[in-house]
């Protein structure tokens, strides 16, 4: 059967098949840097979207957060609670399709988001955001790891406009933060950049 990138067995057959080219097989850098600092985000009620094999969502419980990590692939929830415990870290993991997440609305402070914007149909991007804001508290803070912003065709990942991404972003949320200055991997570098948004009461 023909699997799509809306369809779990998709990213299920990316993991089975050893083809996760996003894993980095360690927590993101710049995700380490921001949590470490302590400067622009604290330990709250985080959700990691599209957290794989769960090294952020670890890395997240073991710096103080309450931590929910979602991901649609039931083999990549299989292999991080499986690290999860290894690492003695708490955390609740949703094996779950994003724009289901219904019974979760004004749930999490903040929810981080690397490589899973590029991942769904540009398509829905608008409709993501939405849900991004459905999902936050009142003055919740969306950090996402914007990658790849170069003019790549096709994908996943596909290329993201960050001018139109800040223009419908900014519908629902007023921007806190970015920067282009951050650690990234080298194959990356130069394309991405790290914003903070804080939710908009309406």
């Amino acid at each position: 059967m023909l699997t799509t990138i809306d369809s779990p067995s998709f990213w299920d057959e990316k993991y089975l098949n050893d083809e996760a080219n996003w894993d980095l097989k360690s927590p993101t850098p710049a995700w380490k840097d921001l949590i470490s600092s302590g400067k622009l985000i604290h330990p709250c009620k985080l959700l990691v979207v599209g957290s794989g094999k769960g090294y952020d969502a670890i890395f997240s419980a073991k710096s103080g957060y309450e931590v929910a990590a979602l991901d649609f692939s039931p083999t990549a929830i299989s292999i991080s609670k499986d690290l999860a415990k290894k690492e003695n870290a708490e955390i609740l993991f949703l094996q779950n399709d994003i724009f289901k997440l219904n019974e979760y609305s004004e749930k999490f402070e903040a929810v981080f988001d690397y490589v899973t914007f590029c991942a769904i149909s540009p398509t829905r991007r608008n409709e993501y955001i939405k849900k991004i804001y459905e999902l936050l508290k009142w003055d919740g803070k969306f950090i996402i790891l914007l990658f790849p912003i170069d003019e790549r065709k096709g994908g996943p990942p596909f290329s993201i406009n960050i001018n139109e991404f800040i223009k419908e972003t900014s519908k629902h949320f007023k921007l806190e933060y970015f920067s282009r200055n951050i650690n990234s991997i080298k194959p990356r570098r130069g394309k991405e950049v790290l914003f903070i948004f804080k939710k908009v009461v309406k």
